[in-house]
């Protein structure tokens, strides 16, 4: 057993090798591991070892009611165990098969594309909001698996990856692609052998998106196999044809070529999986995809596209003035470490561009096996918005963690000489109290543990204020919750020597959800409390018992007149609004609520620069010059008097990463993107940029907490 899901269900993970080989294992994941220590001596040792067997791990059913990867995957366990055809014996003295037969057990009992927590998990990837996810994560990080299959359905014909370009340039793409493309058509082979199919659709080969419309691309990492390319694996998605037996058929068949190709061709594949990591480990360049490869495909044009030009490092201070608290660095080094990304810290102060870094700062040095993942985690990403023609299969173009976990680090092109030393986990977050005698003591919504750490103790009845101007929570003094908040949250605690005029006392919110996975999740970790609702919840006045209405996604015209009636007397008796993305704002114009003008940009996919208004009730917390993730940008146009604007996007260039045709001729620069109406007891407050998208920007989910309590002020 390797973990449990969402829904509290066990996750499975089988392997299957050759009785004489089971006890050895430990041995073969050890010359694993020494890929990423000594590339080169690895690959020594693969000359060495004649039976060295490479692992090769099958993925069934990442989406529940794709139920034919599970029956192949059981399959492919049954003809391995008993079959003693040839074929099965030159698998098994060649390959150690890892089988997760059910990666979403929650789904696949519900009968469900997503998890028990409503999550696509594979879309989670670069993210790891889930169990299942981080579960699968650490099997890949042990096993560094040759080949990572992902079984999927339903595409008439059978699509077998590699993927159409744009290929992310953090990729080895040249090492991935020479077999990657091959073992493709030798599970093509198989396929049509063995079943009636006649043909497979190998993206890298037939996908022509000017027909299509869109790439069905590898360059977010957010899919699994995407995810374990940056472990070296030549990662394929398979979608069968058929969701009944003909899929199970088709998925057992392909991974059948596929595994008789590895155990042809495993030692010069194995050696060229040890260059991706050598190459890393040396500092040495990449290269482009060789001419005889794009012979394959017509777009050699995105040829160039995957080269990278990697720093000598990235630098991570772990707390002080550069960084807004010290929980979001601990939390990305924690995540890159989990990652199998290797980070150091500095035993001696050091100066980079200008600016001055103490010992015990985080480096991540670029010189290692797994740069290409490190440096997609930490890079701010590309501007691909000038691809003509492009529309990407699914979103994220850019998903930078340090701009949207709230994390300052910088990039040194040039390699310093400065003393590290390895680390294995993050420092943990550390808090503060300042000395002396106070009547009250306050902390700043800088970290989503202030947000939690005040909704616990607004669980256990304490008296809480918050300020008007700054967001502060602040407390009587109280010695023992003080030290509570520095040491058990880490929080820095400052003192008051009286209740500013503009503090307000806090209660817990009873909050109404009409929203999505990503909104759940921000909300959890903010901890707090709320119900999902439905439309015809809100048809029937549900709404009357609540404080707060968190919308995503329902309009006003969607509600009969009985919902919009309750809805427009709860509004008058006080109950605040706050509406995200574009159709929580227009439900809110529709409402009577707050009037605006907008425009828009459906196609935008990216990560901007944006202003935030610190001293404003709902950027309390944030600095002014920050960032957020938009999934179809809006932006206002106009705005009343009566209504404050909170953020808005950066003027000038401020596109950072990502994909938006045209953004310059946009007339989005300046423009903003939250506002925040105060109309008495009712509070109403506007978030269009992306605040929450499927929990990855965690450090704009502070705006949706700020937003929950600005209705106290």
């Amino acid at each position: 057993m390797i973990g449990q899901s969402a829904g509290g269900r066990n996750l499975f993970l089988v392997t299957v090798s050759a009785p004489e080989a089971m006890g050895r294992l430990g041995q073969y994941q050890a010359i694993r591991n020494t890929m990423l220590k000594d590339p080169e001596k690895a690959q020594e040792m693969i000359d060495k070892f004649g039976d060295f067997k490479v692992p090769v791990f099958v993925n069934g059913s990442i989406h529940g009611n794709e139920y034919e990867g599970v029956d192949a995957c059981i399959r492919l366990i049954e003809t391995l165990a008993f079959g003693d055809s040839e074929e099965v014996q030159t698998i098994l003295n060649n390959v150690i098969l890892l089988l997760n037969v059910v990666q979403n057990p929650d789904g696949r009992v519900m009968g469900i594309r997503r998890n028990a927590k409503n999550v696509d998990l594979n879309r989670d990837f670069i993210t790891q909001t889930q169990p299942e996810t981080r579960a699968t994560v650490k099997v890949i990080t042990e096993w560094n698996p040759m080949v990572f299959l992902d079984l999927h359905d339903d595409v008439q014909p059978m699509l077998i990856e590699p993927c159409s370009p744009p290929h992310n340039p953090n990729y080895e793409y040249d090492l991935y692609i020479r077999w990657a493309l091959y073992q493709a058509y030798a599970m093509e082979a198989e396929l049509i052998a063995n079943t009636d199919e006649t043909e497979a659709l190998i993206p890298f080969r037939d996908w022509d998106f000017t027909v299509e419309g869109y790439t069905w691309d590898d360059w977010p990492p957010i899919y699994t196999p995407m995810y374990a390319m940056y472990h070296g694996a030549y990662g394929h998605t398979l979608e069968t044809p058929y969701e009944d037996e003909r899929g199970v058929d088709a998925d057992y068949w392909a991974v059948w070529g596929a595994l008789k190709f590895v155990a042809a061709n495993r030692q010069a594949m194995v050696r060229d999986q040890v260059e991706i990591f050598r190459r890393g480990f040396l500092d040495l360049p990449q290269a482009l995809i060789p001419d005889w490869i794009l012979e394959e495909t017509p777009y050699d044009q995105f040829n160039d596209l995957t080269i990278k030009e990697f720093p000598a490092a990235y630098v991570i201070p772990a707390d002080g003035p550069m960084q807004l608290s010290s929980h979001q660095p601990a939390r990305l080094v924690d995540f890159l470490l989990f990652n199998d990304v290797q980070v150091e810290k500095a035993s001696e102060a050091f100066t980079l561009n200008g600016a001055a870094y103490p010992k015990g700062t985080y480096v991540v040095w670029m010189d290692q096996p797994k740069r290409g993942l490190a440096n997609a985690i930490l890079e701010d990403g590309l501007d691909v918005s000038d691809i003509e023609g492009i529309e990407f299969y699914s979103p994220p173009t850019a998903w930078s963690h340090p701009l949207l976990w709230g994390v300052t680090r910088a990039r040194m092109e040039a390699k310093q000489s400065i003393k590290t030393s390895e680390i294995n986990r993050a420092d943990p977050p550390s808090g503060s109290v300042v000395s002396g005698k106070a009547d009250f003591y306050a902390y700043l919504p800088t970290s989503l543990a202030a947000f939690k750490a005040t909704n616990d103790l607004l669980k256990r009845g304490m008296t809480l204020y918050r300020a008007k101007s700054n967001g502060a929570f602040i407390l009587p003094a109280n010695a023992s919750l003080v030290n509570e908040l520095a040491n058990s949250w880490a929080l820095d605690v400052f003192s008051l020597s009286d209740l500013p005029e503009d503090a307000v006392m806090m209660k817990q919110q009873r909050i109404a959800v009409y929203g999505d996975e990503g909104d759940a999740i921000a909300l959890d970790e903010l901890g707090f409390d709320y119900d999902e609702v439905s439309r015809s919840d809100l048809n029937a006045g549900i709404i009357s018992g609540y404080d707060v209405f968190l919308n995503r996604s329902l309009r006003w015209s969607q509600l009969n007149a009985d919902g919009q009636a309750s809805l427009t007397a709860w509004f008058a008796a006080g109950g605040d609004y706050i509406g995200l993305l574009s159709r929580g704002a227009l439900f809110a114009r529709d409402a009577g609520l707050i009037t605006f003008d907008s425009d828009d940009e459906g196609d935008a996919d990216a990560i901007l620069n944006i202003h935030y208004d610190p001293t404003d009730g709902i950027a309390a917390g944030f600095r002014e010059d920050g960032h957020a993730y938009v999934l179809g940008a809006m932006w206002f146009t106009s705005v009343p008097g009566d209504v404050t604007v909170s953020a808005s996007i950066a003027g000038g260039d401020f596109l950072v990463a990502g994909y938006w045709p045209d953004w310059q001729s946009s007339g989005a620069n300046g423009m903003p993107v939250i506002l925040n109406k105060d109309s008495g007891a009712q509070d109403t407050a506007l978030i269009v940029i992306d605040a929450t998208f499927r929990g990855h920007p965690k450090n704009t989910f502070r705006l949706v907490g700020n937003a929950i309590y600005r209705g106290l002020d």
